[in-house]
């Protein structure tokens, strides 16, 4: 019954949309481009089945507000194909995208899940997915409700509603995550030592950052050192051809030759900014969960020059065939069209794009500019565009001066990289971006070279580097040293 509601909670604003004939606005090519870099971490494929239970825990709206007793009903899953009663819990911790019943039946967690009898969970975060739980999605109710520390409150919630239960109430309890939600393992961890024994932090960034110039940086290197010099070369001299095509008043001609639509303003800079950042943003998707033992980027290489002997026309049909497919649609990418789509989000959250959107602007930055004079995407897209972003999207009291105080705030709240905790593994990828913002060597992490994002969640596999391999099995000793008594 509480399904029920929540469904016809979600579809009321929807409904009342249809009715009023307000057109759906579509996604632009620089949403979708965010999109796809923040989208759910692959999923290694089922072997064996496992029936995975739902269940809607009842959550505060507001977890440090005793005066606030509003509730609403939060996804979780939970695999309980091992379990024994009175062993350990596994929680997989969901970040900013929707969880989905198939990460807690395969991978190197459920593994270690089986070794000790354990029982699966995946919870999902707060304003993502299915788990809304205040609409709209205004600054206002974000701003009360939408943060880190109220998504990790809710993880602690889950597990005191679990062990009231006989099964679980001895039951030791260890988290995991990928990429912000390994950010989330990382400070549950240091908040509530006394609920968490361990965790296990996958490609973690720990150190909020407006101007995050590093990132592009680590992108480019992914495409020398595992695609060649040749496609580095490829997309910078197309990316310089295009900013002299704009620098030099000739931006009709660039927008036509990039397909750009229409409404795309030659003359404004925000729109420019926004074009090429969301060219950079299709090569980062690529490159964030590339696999080198599948030879990811080369391939992606290989058909970007297969495109045309000419560098610019093969990026510029590139780009469009990974936004577009090949529909021959033009390219939709304004300023203006990225603000009104987060603006009707406000009142129509079937998707996650922009309690993420206000995650950044509030509390990490992470701001993917190009900054970095050591990279090939250009030098045309600053953390400024995201900035301004957050202010056409959530009001004028995100200054560039308030977002940088927010920034500031919660590293001096967390720590930065001096965590301050004890019984975490950290893991990056040599080659992920991410790694920039992340726990290093001097920090005691597991540097897997060559790798990208979240590279050792899969089971241990035939195809994984020696490398790898060590990093899974370190992480299993570690795990069964954690529920040591």
């Amino acid at each position: 019954m509480k399904y029920t509601l929540v469904v016809l909670a979600l579809l009321v604003p929807l409904a009342a949309a249809a009715s009023l004939g307000e057109k759906k606005p579509e996604p632009n090519a620089f949403v979708k481009s965010l999109r796809e870099m923040h989208r759910g971490p692959p999923v290694e494929p089922q072997k064996t089945r496992a029936k995975v239970e739902e269940r809607w825990i009842t959550q505060k709206l507001d977890n440090f507000d005793k005066s606030n007793n509003a509730t609403w009903q939060n996804l979780v899953y939970i695999n309980n194909k091992y379990f024994k009663d009175g062993s350990p819990i596994f929680i997989y911790l969901g970040g900013e995208w929707a969880i989905d019943p198939s990460g807690i039946t395969s991978g190197l967690w459920k593994d270690i899940a089986k070794k000790h009898n354990g029982s699966l969970l995946y919870t999902e975060h707060r304003f993502y997915g299915k788990s809304i739980p205040i609409t709209p999605l205004s600054t206002r109710n974000l701003q009360k409700y939408q943060s880190v520390e109220q998504a990790l409150a809710d993880v602690i919630n889950v597990i005191k509603t679990l062990k009231q239960e006989d099964k679980y109430k001895d039951s030791k309890v260890v988290v995991s995550g990928c990429s912000y939600s390994a950010t989330m393992a990382t400070w549950i961890r240091k908040l509530y030592p006394d609920v968490i024994r361990g965790s296990w932090a996958s490609s973690a960034p720990i150190v909020a950052k407006v101007n995050f110039k590093d990132y592009m940086k680590v992108v480019g290197e992914s495409y020398a050192t595992l695609g060649g010099q040749y496609c580095y070369d490829l997309i910078d001299n197309a990316t310089a051809y295009y900013e002299i095509l704009f620098d030099s008043g000739n931006g009709t001609q660039a927008a036509k030759e990039l397909n750009l639509c229409s409404n795309f303003n030659v003359k404004s800079e925000k729109d420019r900014w926004q074009i090429f950042s969301t060219i950079a943003n299709v090569f980062a998707g690529i490159a964030q969960y590339q696999k080198p033992e599948n030879y990811d980027i080369p391939k992606y290489c290989s058909i970007l020059r297969e495109f045309s002997d000419d560098d610019s026309e093969a990026l510029s049909k590139f780009i469009n065939w990974k936004i577009n497919d090949h529909s021959g649609a033009c390219l939709s990418t304004t300023f203006q069209g990225a603000v009104d789509y987060y603006e009707w989000s406000k009142e129509n959250y079937e998707d996650s794009d922009l309690p993420w959107i206000f995650q950044t602007c509030s509390e990490f930055g992470w701001f993917q500019s190009s900054g970095s004079k050591s990279q090939p995407f250009g030098s045309t897209f600053p953390a400024t565009l995201y900035e301004d972003t957050c202010n056409g999207v959530f009001g004028s009291n995100y200054t560039s001066a308030n977002i940088h105080s927010k920034i500031r705030r919660t590293n001096e709240k967390f720590g930065g990289l001096d965590v301050n905790a004890t019984n975490i593994y950290f893991v990056q990828g040599g080659l992920d971006g991410w790694n920039q913002v992340g726990a290093g060597i001097a920090q005691g992490a597991t540097i897997i070279p060559l790798a990208s994002h979240c590279p050792d969640t899969g089971s241990i596999s035939a195809t994984d580097s020696a490398d790898l391999v060590a990093s899974k099995e370190k992480l299993i000793k570690l795990v069964a040293e954690w529920l040591e008594d």
